[in-house]
């Protein structure tokens, strides 16, 4: 199964998905977080899978960290 991110990327991504203007949310068991910005939802989860929208982000953030 692809990953959304590296693991030790998670955190970052969070963060860079906040500075996007995305709203971060933690689920309540913990187990991962949601975003949304205009009615776009995403999810990563804690063993860093997701949905489309949070796959393409994650891909996108991952060629950031490599440029």
């Amino acid at each position: 199964m692809k990953k959304v991110v590296k693991a030790k990327n998670l955190r970052a991504f969070r963060i860079w998905l906040e500075k996007l203007g995305y709203n971060v949310k933690a689920l309540a068991d913990g187990q991962g977080f949601t975003f949304c910005f205009n009615k776009e939802y995403g999810l990563v989860t804690c063993e860093l899978s997701g949905n489309a929208l949070a796959m393409k982000l994650g891909s996108e953030f991952e060629d950031h960290l490599k440029a």
